[in-house]
């Protein structure tokens, strides 16, 4: 090997470790590496290393150099990567192929693989850089070099052999070894960058970390396994009052923790050192020099040694004593505002849900009340007409009288189930019997159930002796009343079977009917108001659909439930409970049966002062009492009632309405409870509340009848007042 030779391997060497330096110190060093601009910038440089390597050379023949591109070149692939490469592969070949020569192909060649080798190598070998990277970089090497040594086909063929023979030496054991050596010198420039950066940061976290631990509100400590305290932040000891030296090799439980949970807090410390992670977030009480207690949040984490040897806990914590007596009177300010709003959320409710049953009671209504009302308003007026026979006054009359009852019941259903929604309905308890009830009940359907040719049945679950109770037997009726109507409405033809039985000192009631039968997703439904199964049925006529509603309400007041049993087409069986039965002694049975047995005598020739001032009404009354000999007095104000009874010493009874001009009745009655205390005094009102009756009575009145008012009781009631 000749002085040029030599000369020009010094050379490639020295250009090779400027490439090493420049990857140092631009490269590594370069934040903005990773963007195209840097990329394109590092490129150019590369081909420029290349360019100088080619114009330093060591001339084996005339026209055909060789030089350390093929090292510079897969370096730059493996560590620069694709486009700073590509484009040093590009410059290099232009400058090559500028050179000329007889070895112009084999140099672009090479020029070519050594590139995309570096870069193919760094693509499909990326974990290179491990224990063996030496290894790697030897064997990239020497796989570029076998590619120069193949690439001497692309020489004439008077050059190729010689070359080889020349080239293949060095190629393998200088240009390889020359690969390894500067990889190995790039790949620890690279490390230590890394371990630098990492130093950096790692002065950086500690700068950071110190600057957090003795940052203020927030508390840093650090204990040791025995839970001794190692390290403490000064706002730790500004809180709590204490100086360094007084707290530094302490015992944190035996200073800080009040007795009463001081066990409980160092078992958690105690299993967390065992388990090697404690409980990350926790809250406690400490106390401060001046035995105070501070609340404070911690967040935890078990430390270890560089031997993975649990050494202690590092705590962080937040004072959070403000933040929870804020917290309670916080609470307290809440309760406060959700009491606040348990009643304006149901005042809300109560009133949507008021609006809505308005709507429906006006939707629903309107045609119950119309369809009565034509009825009586229509066949009134053919009453009026002297030519109609007996027969068909007679059913005009009957037809009048039926729709009357009916808008009297269904303004009953509209009273009670507003009453019932309001909860405001109250209940009426006597004693009564119960038997008797059953038997009233079906004495008075029997007749509607023979027309239908439909079989009634009762069924009496205690005798006659032991069937009295104490309860509303208004309200009782009114529940079987309406399930009777139901059974007798949705049944053709077969049998209903009503009655009760005792079952715990509990009475459970039933309704079973033949009937159309309730589909099962609708049983819930029925006793909702305005409801009714989907049974196909549409000839039926659907009533007010207030009866189950109503009974259901009732029911529940009586402290019992209702429900159905039923399928389409089997019929249905209503039961309903009553969970308490006072039963009573022959004494009280004697008394009511007494009571039960008061006949009418029209024989009485009283005089009644009348206090009504709708003419009409008046005139109702008098028809009433035409038959009996009574002495009838009118007036149409509570005004003129006061002055005729004080002017009038022979009156013995007055019937009051409430609603009058000038004086109310009630008004009338305290007038004249004043000078009388003895005189029967029975109301006559169109207000039907149990309330309204407990008013009356209250204000002096010997008895209360709500309107309208038939004849049979009418008679009893003025019977019993003059008794």
């Amino acid at each position: 090997m000749n002085n040029s030779i030599i000369v020009g391997l010094l050379h490639n060497t020295a250009i090779l470790l400027a490439l090493a330096m420049f990857y140092e110190n631009f490269w590594l060093n370069n934040e903005d590496n990773k963007r195209i601009k840097a990329k394109l910038i590092t490129g150019i440089i590369l081909g420029g290393i290349g360019t100088i390597l080619m114009f330093t050379p060591w001339v084996l023949e005339p026209g055909v150099v060789f030089d350390t591109r093929s090292v510079m070149l897969s370096i730059a692939g493996l560590f620069f990567g694709i486009i700073p490469t590509m484009i040093a592969i590009i410059i290099t070949s232009l400058v090559r192929f500028y050179l000329g020569g007889e070895g112009i192909y084999m140099g672009i060649a090479v020029i070519i693989t050594s590139g995309l080798i570096g870069v193919l190598w760094r693509t499909y070998r990326p974990h290179w850089k491990n224990k063996k990277y030496y290894f790697e970089l030897l064997s990239m090497g020497i796989v570029v070099h076998l590619t120069m040594i193949a690439c001497t086909v692309f020489l004439p063929q008077h050059l190729a052999l010689p070359i080889l023979k020349t080239v293949t030496i060095p190629a393998l054991f200088v240009y390889s070894p020359a690969t390894m050596l500067i990889g190995i010198l790039m790949f620890r420039q690279s490390k230590n960058q890394e371990n630098r950066q990492a130093q950096f940061k790692l002065i950086e976290t500690e700068r950071r970390l110190n600057y957090v631990l003795e940052s203020g509100n927030i508390i840093t400590l650090f204990l040791n396994t025995k839970g001794d305290i190692e390290y403490c932040n000064d706002y730790f000891l500004q809180i709590t009052g204490y100086s360094k030296e007084e707290v530094i090799n302490k015992n944190w439980f035996e200073l800080f923790i009040p007795d009463n949970i001081k066990q409980s807090v160092y078992s958690i410390f105690i299993e967390g050192i065992n388990a090697g992670a404690v409980t990350k977030k926790f809250e406690n009480i400490i106390l401060t020099k001046d035995k105070e207690e501070l609340y404070i949040l911690w967040n935890n984490i078990v430390l270890h040694s560089d031997e993975d040897k649990i050494t202690g806990i590092a705590s962080v914590g937040v004072d959070t004593t403000e933040s929870k007596q804020y917290k309670k009177a916080l609470i307290k300010k809440n309760e406060e505002i959700l009491i606040q709003n348990e009643e304006l959320s149901k005042a809300k409710e109560k009133a949507e849900e008021s609006e809505r049953l308005k709507s429906a009671f006006l939707a629903n209504m309107s045609h119950e009340i119309r369809t009565p009302m034509n009825s009586i308003l229509g066949f009134s007026d053919l009453l009026m007409n002297e030519n109609l026979s007996i027969d068909k006054k007679e059913k005009y009359h009957q037809i009048v009288n039926s729709s009357g009852k009916r808008l009297m019941n269904l303004i009953s259903d509209i009273i009670d189930i507003s009453k019932i929604d309001a909860k405001q309905l109250t209940l009426e308890k006597r004693l009564f019997n119960l038997n008797t009830l059953i038997e009233t009940l079906h004495g008075q359907f029997l007749i509607v159930a023979s027309q239908k040719n439909i079989k009634l049945v009762n069924s009496k679950g205690l005798s006659d002796s032991e069937s009295f109770i104490n309860s509303d037997e208004t309200r009782l009726s009114q529940i079987i009343s309406n399930l009777l109507e139901n059974a007798l409405k949705f049944t053709k033809d077969g049998t209903i079977e009503f009655g009760y039985e005792l079952v715990k000192n509990n009475l459970h009631f039933y309704v079973k009917d033949t009937g159309i039968g309730i589909n099962k997703k609708d049983h819930q439904l029925i006793f909702d108001r305005f409801k009714q199964s989907d049974n196909g049925v549409l000839t039926v006529k659907a009533g007010s659909g207030l009866g189950l509603s109503i009974s259901k309400g009732i029911v529940e007041m009586l402290g019992g439930q209702i429900w159905v049993e039923s399928e389409l087409n089997k019929g249905a069986t209503f039961y309903f409970t009553i969970p308490k039965l006072w039963l009573l002694n022959n004494t009280d049975q004697k008394i009511i049966k007494s009571e039960n047995k008061l006949e009418l005598d029209c024989n009485n020739t009283a005089t009644i002062l009348i206090a009504e001032d709708e003419p009409s009404n008046y005139l109702y009354l008098e028809a009433l009492l035409e038959h009996c000999p009574f002495n009838l007095i009118h007036v149409d104000n509570g005004k003129d009632a006061v002055e005729k009874f004080k002017t009038n010493a022979s009156i013995d009874l007055i019937l009051m309405d409430f609603n009058m001009p000038i004086m109310s009745g009630l008004d009338a009655i305290k007038e004249i409870r004043k000078s009388d205390k003895t005189i029967p005094i029975i109301a006559l009102t169109a207000y039907a509340m149990a309330e309204d009756k407990e008013k009356a009575l209250a204000t002096g009145c010997s008895d209360y009848l709500s309107k309208p008012i038939s004849k049979e009781i009418l008679i009893e009631t003025i019977q019993k007042a003059l008794i």
